[in-house]
């Protein structure tokens, strides 16, 4: 059985409860990031920061191209202004605060914690100046994650670790180890409804899939894309794309027309 949750961290002590309750094994061949797995589950750890977050992300679904629209989660700890140390949130929205970028994950299902607004910034910062939690990882994460499946099967899931009371110095790995533990059990009710959320999505075009493939020559990334794009397309126009009308140069012409032509129909609920 292919993996189809990829979850990925910044820290090591934030992969520890994970490996350990899901019986992960670390990837035997070298990797670019500590990757661990087994037959439900990749778990990478990125280091912290915006550009390995993104690298890690990129890196591990290369290592997968023909997993259309994996579940991808974003676990972690997050500072807070005023909510109490260990409490767990789902993001419901997330501000690049460098790049002023906003991006506005998917929640079509009933959420298994309160939600809230995360602000992701390139140092750390103490002032808990808002109302949002603040992490160094997760708009990176989420930019680069939609290139690789749909909006609702991505998701962040933080735990805050330090507010105004109980700033960032008093933060130990065994207490983020004890927060993202006690934060499991979250985890695995969001898994659950991320995966009947997938099973209930039309299924991928494979005969379509497959007829791109063998026109084009695909990178990984781009074989991904293709088949979240051949989804939205079924979705969209209701039958199959019919690749002989779209006249493509190469693999990112067939991408790039195939993407205007989703854009130009209009599309009610």
């Amino acid at each position: 059985m292919a993996p189809v949750n990829f979850i990925f961290v910044a820290l090591p002590c934030e992969a520890g409860p994970l490996i350990k309750a899901w019986n992960l094994k670390k990837t035997a061949q070298k990797q670019a990031f500590a990757t661990y797995s087994n037959e439900r589950f990749v778990l990478t750890v990125s280091g912290i920061g915006k550009v390995a977050m993104a690298g890690a992300v990129a890196y591990t679904l290369a290592q997968y191209p023909a997993i259309a629209e994996p579940v991808m989660l974003n676990i972690g700890v997050a500072g807070h202004k005023h909510l109490p140390v260990g409490s767990c949130l789902l993001v419901d929205r997330i501000v690049d605060v460098d790049s002023g970028r906003r991006f506005y994950p998917q929640l079509p299902f009933a959420t298994p914690c309160p939600t809230n607004g995360l602000s992701t910034l390139a140092k750390a910062d103490s002032r808990y100046c808002d109302d949002f939690l603040r992490d160094m990882e997760a708009s990176a994460f989420y930019e680069t994650a939609v290139k690789f499946s749909s909006s609702e099967l991505i998701h962040c899931v933080k735990v805050v670790s330090d507010n105004a009371e109980s700033p960032l110095t008093n933060v130990t790995e065994d207490a983020v180890a004890d927060w993202i533990g006690a934060g499991l059990s979250v985890v695995e009710t969001l898994l659950a409804r991320l995966a009947e959320l997938k099973n209930a999505q039309p299924q991928p075009d494979q005969q379509t899939y497959r007829e791109a493939l063998d026109r084009f020559h695909f990178t990984a990334s781009n074989a991904a894309k293709l088949q979240v794009v051949l989804n939205r397309w079924h979705l969209v126009y209701g039958l199959p794309a019919d690749l002989s009308r779209i006249d493509a140069k190469n693999a990112k012409d067939l991408l790039t027309q195939m993407e205007a032509l989703l854009a130009e129909k209009q599309f009610y609920l």
